[in-house]
C-alpha cells in the first residue's frame, strides 16, 4: 500500500477545521431563526452587523497579489475575531501562492442580504459578493456566502464562513415547521 504524506501542518489544519465544522453545526442547531424573511436590516443592531459583514467580507475578497500576503492578512484581520483571524492565517500561504501565480487583482462588492440567525452575540448573513474577475480556480464573479459575525468588546466582527453542512443544518430548520408548547397542548 502506498503512503501519503502529511505535514504536521496540514494534519493540524485538518483538525481544526473539523473540530470548527462539529462546533458549528452543534451551535447552530441550538440557534433560535430569524423569523423575518427578506428583511436585510429590521433593527439599528441588525445594520451595524450588516455593515461590518459588507465591510468585511469585502476585504476577504479584495485581492492585490502586488500587496503583498501580510497587507492582505492584516485588512482581514483588522475586521476579524481573533478566531477568525487565525482559521484565516492557517490556510493563507497556499491561497496567497494562488493569488500571485494568477497575478490576481480582485475588487469585490458585498450586499447582505438575509439575517438567517442570531443568538445575541452571534449572527449569521447570507452574503452576495460580486466580484471585479474570478479568482484563481474559479469561474465564478457573483456567489452566495453565508457568514457568522461576533459580538466583541469593539463592536461585530467577521468570524468565518459558514461551511456546507453547517449552512444545510440552518436552511433544513428554516423549511422543518417547528411547534411550540402551546401547539403541541391542542
Amino acid at each position: 500500500m502506498k503512503e501519503i504524506p502529511v505535514s504536521k501542518r496540514n494534519l493540524i489544519v485538518a483538525v481544526i477545521l473539523a473540530v470548527v465544522i462539529a462546533v458549528g453545526i452543534l451551535v447552530i442547531e441550538n440557534w433560535p431563526l430569524h423569523t423575518e424573511q427578506g428583511s436585510t436590516a429590521s433593527t439599528s443592531e441588525d445594520s451595524l452587523v450588516s455593515a461590518a459583514a459588507v465591510n468585511a467580507i469585502e476585504k476577504v475578497f479584495q485581492v492585490n497579489y502586488q500587496e503583498g500576503k501580510e497587507v492582505w492578512l492584516n485588512r482581514i484581520c483588522e475586521l476579524s475575531t481573533p478566531a477568525g483571524c487565525e482559521l484565516f492565517s492557517a490556510g493563507a500561504d497556499r491561497m496567497w501562492e494562488k493569488y500571485v501565480d494568477a497575478k490576481s487583482v480582485v475588487t469585490a462588492a458585498m450586499q447582505a442580504v438575509e439575517k438567517i440567525a442570531d443568538n445575541g452575540s452571534e449572527q449569521v448573513w447570507r452574503m452576495t459578493i460580486m466580484l471585479s474577475s474570478p479568482l484563481p480556480g474559479s469561474n465564478k464573479t457573483q456567489d452566495t456566502a453565508y457568514v457568522v459575525l461576533a459580538k466583541t468588546d469593539s463592536g461585530w466582527n467577521f468570524d468565518r464562513f459558514l461551511m456546507e453542512a453547517e449552512i444545510n443544518a440552518i436552511l433544513d430548520r428554516e423549511k422543518t415547521p417547528t411547534t411550540t408548547v402551546e401547539e403541541g397542548k391542542k
